[in-house]
């Protein structure tokens, strides 16, 4: 419960919130997790995914006391291909809808769908502690699309199509903000996160098997956790490699037809948790 450091609050000047995003965070009461998630693809482009991958999850809101919750998650996330893989029928259909003009008739179509994804995919969460907050930022600054964020597997990358931008080391002061963000960007994803190491879960003592769910070294909590529904839009070839903005051209004409519960950016993945383990300090 946050407290007030002044006991004359009331008299002090309020802060005017004026967007969206200030607004959820007033409701951020749930905690920022580590999702891990493993790949099954056996496509070509996933020889250079992750094979074991792991983002920063914050969206998320328990639905009830039994351990169910869901999480909105943007389509462009490696993870999300991961989480809510489409049915077999809907994969012919998109890749049918890909061969045709684009209308607004199959526009319509592809935003009702709602119950064609593969449910009953398994991850974890791992909740991390005070001191993991530069191993949370690093790990949601780089995507598992492009290779492992784990050091480990570094040495073990047969391609890896990221460039290093030499800059002189004396004149970083003068790089830009955002120059300064794509080195790190750049760094992370050639050296991957430091620190950042996969054990098994529940159980921080041994070493995590490539078929065994796995959690994050170093958290305090760890949470099995299965899909059981997803609602929205199935995600579409242009999506996986898109940037988080909104392209009006892939958007449907027709406002009316948009999911009611989530927008065709998103997916909301519904789940409960299986399993649990927690690090007996936090019990007191």
């Amino acid at each position: 419960m946050a407290t007030i450091r002044n006991n004359n609050a009331e008299e002090c000047e309020w802060i005017h919130l004026n967007t969206g995003k200030a607004f959820s965070r007033l409701l951020y009461t749930n905690p920022v997790c580590f999702m891990c998630t493993r790949c099954a693809h056996t496509t070509s482009d996933s020889i250079s995914c992750a094979k074991d991958n792991v983002m920063v999850l914050s969206w998320l809101t328990a639905t009830n006391n039994g351990g169910r919750f869901m999480f909105s998650i943007h389509k462009s996330r490696y993870s999300a291909s991961l989480l809510a893989p489409p049915t077999v029928d809907d994969k012919d259909r998109i890749r049918s809808h890909a061969r045709k003009d684009t209308t607004i008739s199959s526009q319509k179509e592809s935003c009702n769908y709602t119950n064609n994804f593969q449910v009953g995919i398994e991850f974890t969460l791992s909740v991390p502690i005070k001191g993991m907050e530069q191993m949370v930022l690093d790990v949601g600054s780089i995507s598992g699309r492009h290779g492992s964020k784990f050091p480990k597997d570094k040495h073990n990358d047969t391609k890896n199509d990221v460039t290093m931008v030499e800059e002189d080391t004396a004149d970083i002061e003068k790089l830009s903000n955002r120059q300064r963000k794509r080195q790190k960007m750049q760094s992370l994803a050639v050296d991957g996160v430091h620190g950042l190491v996969a054990v098994p879960f529940g159980n921080v003592n041994e070493t995590s098997s490539q078929t065994s769910p796995f959690a994050i070294k170093g958290t305090i909590a760890h949470l099995k956790c299965k899909t059981y529904a997803v609602m929205g839009s199935p995600i579409r070839e242009e999506d996986n490699e898109s940037s988080r903005h909104c392209n009006e051209k892939r958007s449907c004409d027709d406002k009316n037809i948009h999911s009611p519960i989530i927008d065709d950016d998103h997916l909301l993945i519904m789940a409960e948790v299986t399993d649990a383990h927690v690090h007996p300090s936090i019990l007191g």
